[in-house]
């Protein structure tokens, strides 16, 4: 499913498609179906368009076996439109802890993500403890989480 969002930072928060976000002080927080969430610092008037598209994809699960050996259980193809955060994101994908996350880079090769697998992690609207994968980035791409 694809979810857009529109974000401006100091608690001017525009948010469609029932996805959830809210603005602590500097930080916004994007809450996607408690699936992903990503904490990215703004500043005052600052903006970002975000789009998270997990739908499955037939083409990029034949790609991941091919080069893997693995099956693709859950996509993670995020869209900014070509911008690169000015300061480094938090990004938070729910998965478990015997699945590994790749990322897919420019040049069409899956790379395993050096990301810290944490439990227990709380955000969200619901305070739910969730188990996946921590990453620190300053662009989103396409994630893919494998059995």
């Amino acid at each position: 499913m694809k979810r857009w969002i529109a974000a401006t930072a100091a608690a001017l928060m525009v948010c469609t498609a029932s996805v959830a976000a809210t603005a602590a002080p500097a930080n916004a927080v994007f809450d996607f179906q408690d699936k992903a969430f990503l904490t990215l610092p703004m500043q005052q008037e600052e903006s970002i368009y975000l789009s998270l598209n997990t739908d499955y994809d037939r083409q990029l699960a034949q790609l991941v076996y091919e080069q893997t050996g693995q099956e693709a259980d859950c996509f993670y193809r995020f869209d900014t439109a070509d911008q690169e955060f000015l300061r480094t994101a938090t990004l938070f994908l729910q998965a478990d802890e015997d699945q590994q996350l790749y990322e897919l880079d420019e040049n069409g090769q899956l790379v395993l993500v050096e990301a810290d697998y944490t439990t227990g992690y709380t955000i969200g609207k619901d305070g739910e403890r969730l188990n996946g994968y921590l990453l620190h980035t300053k662009h989103l791409g396409c994630y893919v989480v494998t059995d």
